[in-house]
């Protein structure tokens, strides 16, 4: 279930404070913005926004992960995207979202009308320009992956997901090294294109090669970043 409210101060301590959305509007300004815009929450499993509902809102993440997911006409079902606080979603070129939005953990977002946030670009042409560059990023980080998913086998996919996923925790939090997992492997599958089985089994590779360390509670810790960079470039035969 998704609550709403308004955005208020609260916003000038929030995660997504600095992000590409609201850092492009400075002091006073960024008021403006928090006039137009709602916060809402979402519990962990409930929905941010559903596919093929008309794209009326677009968000930036606060709190929480939450991923973009498409499903395939069999049921089955392809995830495009985890985001994380900073990240803004929403943006499609057409009338209708293209992708769900399904809450990992219990996630918080602001929320703007798309015709609200257009108002404000006459006054302001940086925040028209910064919503252009997040779509161009939205499509860059989207050719990353369809070059991930086509071109590298399940070794390489799992230790880019994991230096990926370290560079979003870092991005927010500055932790080095250790994160959470929220995730499922089932999520990790339907994400990197390959079956709940290879992912056990390579994290288990990856495991006994002594690079990452894995915990019952699915907490991460990368002991040896560069050997993993390298996997994620070029894998060769495990020795």
């Amino acid at each position: 279930m998704l609550k709403e409210a308004r955005v208020g101060t609260v916003c000038q301590n929030c995660l997504a404070r600095n992000s590409p959305l609201c850092s492009a509007l400075a002091g006073d300004r960024i008021e403006e913005l928090f006039a137009i815009g709602h916060r809402v929450s979402v519990e962990e499993g409930g929905y941010l926004l559903h596919e093929e509902d008309p794209s009326t809102y677009v968000y930036n993440i606060s709190s929480g992960v939450s991923t973009l997911e498409r499903l395939a006409s069999d049921g089955r079902r392809q995830i495009m995207a985890f985001v994380y606080p900073g990240d803004f979603v929403g943006i499609t070129s057409g009338a209708f979202y293209s992708v769900s939005g399904r809450a990992l953990t219990p996630l918080t977002a602001c929320r703007w009308h798309v015709r609200d946030l257009e108002g404000l670009y006459k006054k302001y042409p940086a925040l028209e320009q910064r919503i252009h560059e997040i779509a161009s990023r939205v499509l860059a980080a989207t050719m990353d992956q369809l070059f991930v998913l086509g071109r590298k086998n399940a070794v390489e996919k799992i230790a880019y997901f994991l230096l990926f996923i370290d560079m979003k925790q870092e991005k927010f939090d500055g932790h080095t090294d250790s994160f959470a997992l929220p995730m499922s492997r089932v999520d990790i599958a339907d994400y990197l294109g390959i079956t709940v089985e290879t992912v056990s089994r390579t994290i288990s590779t990856l495991k006994r090669l002594g690079l990452i360390e894995v915990s019952q509670s699915w907490m991460v810790n990368l002991k040896d970043k560069e050997r993993l960079r390298d996997i994620a470039e070029h894998y060769g035969p495990v020795r």
